[in-house]
């Protein structure tokens, strides 16, 4: 069962303050983010792959990884071919 992450304005503990850019570019470019029965967060959006990242980072680089991890799928291309399905990465 996974819980729907919303992401509001306002103070945030210190956990949610390093995840704040990512989850604001998440919902701000059309992602889905919830939390697995694990405790990390799932960022899924139609015809784009699904990306996991931990919700309690402790590396400062995991979380400019997991948006440009965002942000490298959302230049991504589906184009359906008579034969299959490419995928372009812009």
């Amino acid at each position: 069962m996974s819980r729907r992450l919303m992401v509001r304005g306002g103070r945030r503990c210190g956990r949610f303050k390093r995840l704040l850019p990512l989850l604001q570019y998440a919902q701000g470019n059309g992602w889905s983010v919830v939390y697995t029965n694990g405790g990390h967060l799932r960022f899924t959006k139609p015809e784009r792959p699904i990306i996991h990242t931990s919700s309690t980072p402790s590396d400062w680089r995991a979380v400019h990884n997991a948006l440009a991890l965002l942000a490298r799928a959302d230049r991504m291309t589906v184009v359906e071919l008579s034969h299959g399905v490419a995928i372009y990465h812009g």
